[in-house]
Order: C-alpha cells, then sequence, then structure tokens
C-alpha cells in the first residue's frame, strides 16, 4: 500500500458501531496522556479514531489534539500493522508531533 499524503475516509473509525466494538475490546495500553484500544481488521491497513473529552480544553485546545494525532498516524502509517487505533486523550501539557508519533508507536505495539 502507498504511503497517504491525506487522510482519506478509509483511514478513519466513522461510525458510532465502530467506537462501541473498540471500547469492547480488551486490547488496550496507556501511554503518556493517550489511552490507546488496539484491534486487529482486515483491511489490510490502519484506521484511526479520536476521543477527546471536554475536560481536555476548550474547542482550540480539543482540535489542536486531534490535529495532531492525525499527522502523527498519518506518518506513522507506513509502519502500523493492519490494526484499528481508538486514541481517548487525557488532560496534559502541549507536547510535540514527535512525541506524539512515540506514544502511538508505543500504543500500537
Amino acid at each position: 500500500m502507498k504511503f497517504p499524503f491525506s487522510f482519506k475516509r478509509s483511514y478513519r473509525l466513522t461510525c458510532k458501531k465502530d467506537f462501541e466494538r473498540m471500547y469492547e475490546s480488551k486490547l488496550k495500553r496507556s501511554t503518556g496522556p493517550f489511552l490507546i484500544h488496539r484491534r486487529p481488521n482486515t483491511l489490510g491497513h490502519a484506521r484511526l479514531g479520536i476521543s477527546v473529552p471536554k475536560r481536555v480544553g476548550n474547542a482550540v485546545q480539543r482540535n489542536r489534539v486531534k490535529r495532531l494525532c492525525r499527522e502523527a498516524f498519518r506518518l506513522s502509517f507506513p509502519n502500523l500493522p493492519s490494526i484499528d487505533i481508538l486514541i481517548t486523550v487525557r488532560p496534559h501539557k502541549k507536547m510535540t508531533l514527535n512525541e506524539c508519533i512515540e506514544h502511538i508507536q508505543k500504543g500500537t505495539e
């Protein structure tokens, strides 16, 4: 599969059922401010879902965290196995893109 330069719909968890299945999965790991749920899929590529509760901050801060997670996923995409990933973000200090990439890679090992 070639490297995606965009975050296509096929790389996202979009349905409520997808999120519910992820929360039910027993495979989860806490890394830094992230709680990462993971579940194997048969699509041949990874997919991402992001959950950022209001206690993380105001809308501007939550959207920044989501953009950062999407970019970290996009850059890590070639190294990820065929799994669904759901990132639940907890309150934290601002982090860099490299820190976000590290947390995602640790959470998907």
